[in-house]
């Protein structure tokens, strides 16, 4: 079993692969899925979220940085029209206003 493949997303699809190794901080593991199929840099889960988002979310900037560098689209949105830079901002907001109380 690789690193990527955790509780998070079970089995085999390289979407899922793809998602796994952005969240869990796997660098190797997502150039190896990219350079594989370099339309795995964009893939949505159900949610339409895609690698890049995973990476914002889970503080992956390392795992973000290759994804820009491959390309990744920074415009594309999940099912609620956020993009990975929206995600980023609410999560900043969070914390700022955490750090307030």
């Amino acid at each position: 079993m690789n690193r990527s493949e955790n509780l998070f997303f079970p089995g085999s699809s390289l979407a899922s692969q793809v998602h796994a190794a952005a969240i869990n901080g796997d660098k190797g593991a997502l150039h190896r899925l990219i350079i594989g199929n370099s339309a795995l840099k964009d893939k949505e889960d159900q949610f339409g979220r895609t690698p890049l988002m995973y990476c914002v979310l889970a503080d992956r900037l390392d795992c973000a940085d290759a994804l820009l560098k491959a390309g990744a689209d920074v415009n594309k949105t999940d099912h609620s029209q956020r993009t990975a830079l929206h995600l980023a901002a609410q999560k900043a907001l969070r914390i700022i206003s955490i750090s307030w109380i």
